[in-house]
């Protein structure tokens, strides 16, 4: 299966910079798909099971990383049937001074990750990520 058609869906978005599709299998997570150029390629193993743990609690107060960049929970329905959902936004550096929101999603077999453009929010990039995520969870992925 090409996952590659799923990134350009996302990506020919106004409001998506740049998406990745990572596998679920415990000891095998790791990048299937990624937009061209785009650093959520770098996404690691680590920072997909910290972001699909059980334990929640850390998430509001320690937030996430996604490539090594610190990032804020805003909400978290990741493991909620029927939202699977979790939107977060990168914090501000130097070196990256704009706060790009993004959405994550999980089916039952992969985490789906959308990078929003400057100034997009993440009600801009949730819908598209859910219905993606929704579709993956119907056809059993």
């Amino acid at each position: 299966m090409s996952w590659d058609s799923y990134i350009s869906s996302l990506t020919k978005s106004e409001w998506v910079d740049d998406a990745a599709i990572l596998g679920l299998t415990p000891g095998q997570e790791s990048v299937w798909a990624s937009a061209p150029g785009g650093w959520l390629s770098q996404v690691t193993a680590g920072e997909v099971q910290a972001m699909i743990a059980s334990d929640r609690g850390t998430l509001f107060a320690n937030g996430v990383t996604l490539a090594g960049r610190r990032c804020t929970v805003l909400r978290d329905q990741l493991n909620v049937d029927g939202q699977n959902t979790m939107d977060i936004k990168m914090k501000t550096s130097e070196k990256e001074p704009d706060p790009f929101s993004f959405t994550i999603g999980r089916s039952q077999k992969a985490v789906i990750i959308a990078k929003g453009v400057k100034d997009a929010h993440g009600g801009k990039i949730n819908p598209l990520v859910f219905d993606m995520t929704a579709y993956l969870r119907k056809m059993n992925m």
